[in-house]
């Protein structure tokens, strides 16, 4: 091993050559640093052979009798990083065996530490005991002190009196949390077992645990999960538990037990795999057992039963599987199957607003195979409406096939071809059922008259064909054929405006040169041109909106603009665009010409003006918009709007508004506002709000005001949660390094 820069304090008293004694010494200290470092510092970062050690010491003595080193006053061995100090220092070559007295610490590259008033180490086994041990380990900020400290394998220790947290404080001081332990074992990256533990806030014991386990860990692990603990009038005493199973490196498991006095038990597993970079899927399975579903129903029958079907009875369960992968000859596979028992079911176990909405699920399993100008999609499709109580009617797609071909230019001439194509069979146990082909091909013609603007007439052919099976008909096979002409006219201006260097209100502010440079001013009008002749088509079946094809004579115009800025920031380029927009509208030829059918009755060729913009002023604030506006009328069909801010110290608001003047399912208005607020008034505090109001019901869907409280290595929360069919209250604990310790949570009518 190479050796630099020793020094030594005092003359060498020894029988042998002071260079043969320095060599041995030198390796002693490295069997002994290397032996008494953390296992996490050496994972990565240990003390490397090829690395030259500086070692430091007042005294060095060797007798060759005992084949014994002795070092003493301020020893200390240095590499790279890692180092390692004492009073003093004995190695006895013979026994393999080394002690270190006074002020023992040790150092590492990672930051762990080792500190103590004695050590002492067997070299070959690696095993060791250090007196007032202090262990720090800095990934996961873990300490361990103990009047008796036992290195046992090479990643794990044994204390005796010993005490565990992961909160820094001050010497002399007590840390907010720790757990006190009459013996306690610790393997790090999995847990620490402890008996006789007290549960310490300050200096204070709260709790006490006879036999305690938790997880000291740096990658998943198997075993229980944090519980919740709650109680309300509907379920009695609740304990949700949770069993994680770390089954290998790209399978894992975890089982569900919920316990509820009063309403009932529920069981479940969530299973998840990945077989290779393309393959992965999780499979998950609940199940719970209610005692009363009639007694449950007493609790939201305020709300109409929140517009849901009773079709529960008192065994609920929901299924999902999910899947994604790659089939032989570059075949995607995707699959998302559903099944649940009954239309209630998510009203009562969905986790957030959204889920506990659901209307309807889809289940779905498709196979893609894409070309360089084609994509063949098969899917089934299979589709549960939660809205009533018999499905028998809800149409299915068992399969649906959809060839698309790309626009691709035809050989070598000017022409190109496009294709939209379909088959799907339609299934349902009561109504009409069938299969359709539907076939869309067209050719355009590209066209670039000067490079001023593009234009692009276009044909195309739609030929549909139909087998059914309707109780209500005598007939089974139809057909229909219809064409269609269209022109595309579209040109583009580009401006770019070089702007002095200035730095915008609210942009970060990174030195000199920094801020906006350019704008770019894109503007991109476009008019489209589309005719489809009048087709009698009565007679033909419904299934979806492919089945009417209305006649057309019409031109779009639409104009679309971005302001897009470039700004610097440290020597980088990023984009942000001020403002987008687009707008446009049809204006129906035919409509001009049709005949009037009463004295009340007027034209209006003119559709409704659809409209697009977002807006981002500022790089915290943004602003989005869209809606469709009656020109006749003067009033907005419907429209969806929304605003958000945020600033870096993590403060933000975000509102949406939603407007519909007649929604086409329920004949009636749809309006409701969402709003969310985060207010951080000190770096330690979150206060959060949301609501969900709605303006047809003139009352609060649901409402959530949190808070959250956080220190260095701890945390609470605290959150209350309005809904037609309930209040609830829930406070959580989280402690740095173990998790969600506990919960608990109530509920009120």
């Amino acid at each position: 091993m190479k050796i630099e820069n020793y020094k030594y304090k005092s003359p060498v008293t020894s029988h042998q050559s002071p260079v043969l004694t320095l060599v041995s010494y030198v390796l002693c200290l490295v069997s002994v640093v290397w032996c008494l470092s953390p296992p996490l510092a050496f994972a990565e970062a240990g003390l490397k052979g090829e690395e030259p050690i500086e070692i430091t010491a007042d005294s060095l003595i060797y007798d060759k009798s005992s084949d014994t080193y002795y070092a003493e006053g301020n020893v200390i061995a240095i590499q790279g990083n890692s180092s390692i100090r004492a009073d003093k220092m004995t190695v006895d070559m013979d026994a393999s065996h080394a002690t270190a007295i006074g002020n023992v610490e040790a150092y590492f590259e990672q930051g762990d530490t080792l500190k103590g008033d004695s050590l002492e180490l067997d070299i070959d086994t690696k095993v060791g005991v250090v007196i007032n041990g202090r262990l720090f380990f800095k990934k996961g900020n873990v300490h361990v002190t103990g009047e008796e400290i036992r290195k046992t394998g090479d990643e794990s220790y044994s204390a005796h009196k010993g005490f565990f947290t992961t909160c820094d404080c001050e010497p002399g001081q007590s840390p907010a949390w720790g757990f006190y332990s009459s013996d306690a074992d610790v393997t790090f990256g999995e847990y620490l077992t402890a008996w006789n533990s007290l549960f310490y806030v300050k200096a204070a014991p709260v709790f006490y645990f006879p036999y305690l386990v938790f997880p000291v860990k740096r990658e998943r692990q198997t075993g229980f999960l944090s519980p919740e603990v709650g109680y309300s009038k509907l379920r009695g005493f609740k304990f949700d538990n949770s069993f994680f199973w770390a089954i290998s490196d790209s399978t894992d498991a975890t089982f569900y037990l919920d316990i509820e006095t009063e309403r009932g038990l529920g069981k479940g597993i969530e299973y998840r795999y990945i077989l290779s970079r393309q393959a992965e899927g999780e499979f998950y399975f609940y199940h719970f057992k209610e005692k009363d579903i009639d007694r449950v129903r007493e609790f939201r029958k305020g709300s109409d039963n929140l517009s849901r079907p009773r079709t529960a009875d008192d065994n609920r369960w929901f299924l999902e599987y999910k899947h994604r992968g790659l089939l032989p000859y570059d075949i995607s596979l995707n699959a998302d199957v559903k099944k649940v028992s009954d239309d209630e079911y998510f009203i009562d176990f969905g986790k957030d607003v959204k889920n506990r909405s659901l209307e309807s699920l889809e289940s779905n399993i498709s196979f893609t195979k894409t070309w360089s100008k084609f994509n063949l999609v098969t899917q089934f499709r299979y589709f549960d409406n939660l809205l009533v109580a018999d499905n028998s009617t809800t149409l299915q797609r068992l399969p649906e096939i959809a060839l698309t071909g790309i626009d691709q230019q035809i050989m070598d001439t000017p022409f190109h071809f496009g294709l939209e194509s379909s088959f799907v069979n339609f299934e349902r146990k009561e109504g009409a059922t069938g299969q359709r082909i539907d076939m869309h091909p067209t050719v355009s013609l590209p066209l670039n008259p000067g490079g001023y603007f593009e234009f692009k007439p276009s044909a195309g052919v739609r030929e549909t064909f139909y087998s059914v099976a309707d109780p209500a008909k005598d007939k089974r096979y139809y057909d229909r054929s219809i064409y269609d002409l269209g022109a595309d006219v579209t040109t583009t201006f580009v401006n770019i405006f070089p702007i002095s260097p200035i730095k915008t209100f609210g942009d970060k502010d990174e030195g000199e040169g920094d801020g906006l440079k350019k704008l770019k001013h894109t503007i991109r009008p476009k008019i489209i041109y589309t005719y489809i002749p009048d087709d009698v088509q009565d007679d033909l079946p419904i299934f979806d909106g492919i089945d009417r094809i209305g006649k057309r004579n019409d031109f779009t115009y639409s104009l679309n603009t971005i302001l897009t800025g470039k700004f610097t920031e440290g020597g980088n380029s990023n984009y942000r665009d001020y403002i987008y927009m687009d707008l446009s509208q049809t204006y129906n030829i035919n409509e001009t010409t049709r005949k009037l059918t009463s004295l009340t009755d007027k034209r209006r060729p003119f559709s409704d003006v659809t409209g697009e913009i977002r807006l981002q002023p500022l790089s915290w604030t943004l602003i989005t918009a869209k809606g469709k506006y009656d020109a006749y009328e003067g009033w907005m069909n419907e429209y969806d709007a929304s605003l958000g801010l945020w600033d870096k110290r993590g403060d933000r608001l975000d509102a949406s508004y939603r407007y519909t003047r007649i929604d086409p399912i329920t004949n009636t208005p749809i309006e409701y506002l969402q709003l969310s607020l985060m207010i951080k008034p000190v770096e330690s505090i979150d206060l959060t709000y949301s609501n969900r109001y709605s303006y047809n019901d003139k009352e609060t869907i649901e409402a959530a005001y949190g808070l959250l409280y956080r220190q260095q290595c701890w945390g609470a929360q605290i959150t209350y949660t309005e809904r037609l069919e309930e209040k609830m209250v829930m406070l959580t604990f989280n402690l740095l390094g173990i998790g969600q310790v506990g919960g608990v949570s109530g509920r009120t009518q």
